[in-house]
């Protein structure tokens, strides 16, 4: 009896170990990879005329990175309009949260980020392209980063 007791309660640690492990797999995502998103933006030689000309546009948000909490893809449908005559609009499902005006702010090197009238958890951080993706990258002052896909 004591013997079966002493299975049970190893096979159901080694059950509980299997289960927290695959959970921990499944859950924790690739955080989005900076280093190449960066190259990739500064390979662009981009100045503050063009960065805006590229932002001008509609933009979806497709995941976020936050430090330790780790990577999850957007559990929001967000679009961002962002307008050449310097406003914009932050959509969830269609429906208006926020607007207001933007422009370009340099913070040094060649790199940008927003000064927004109306201030949004989405858009901090330095501004980086790569492809048909923005990238506002706040992790380097302890902040998310939340990476948006061109829309149209």
């Amino acid at each position: 009896m004591i013997r079966l007791v002493l299975l049970l309660n190893q096979f159901l640690q080694v059950s509980f170990l299997t289960i927290i492990t695959a959970l921990i797999l499944t859950s924790c995502k690739k955080d989005i990879d900076i280093i190449s998103f960066s190259n990739c933006n500064n390979s662009q030689g981009l100045d503050s005329a063009t960065i805006a000309l590229k932002l001008s546009s509609s933009w979806l948000w497709s995941k976020q990175s936050c430090g330790g909490v780790g990577t999850r893809k957007a559990d929001k449908n967000i679009k961002i309009i962002f307008n050449s005559i310097g406003t914009f609009s932050i959509l969830e499902n269609s429906i208006a949260i926020a607007q207001g005006a933007w422009k370009l702010k340099n913070i040094g090197a060649n790199l940008y980020e927003l000064n927004l009238s109306q201030p949004s958890q989405y858009l901090y951080g330095r501004i980086l392209f790569c492809d048909k993706q923005v990238l506002f990258n706040d992790s380097y002052r302890d902040g998310c980063d939340n990476l948006f896909t061109k829309s149209n």
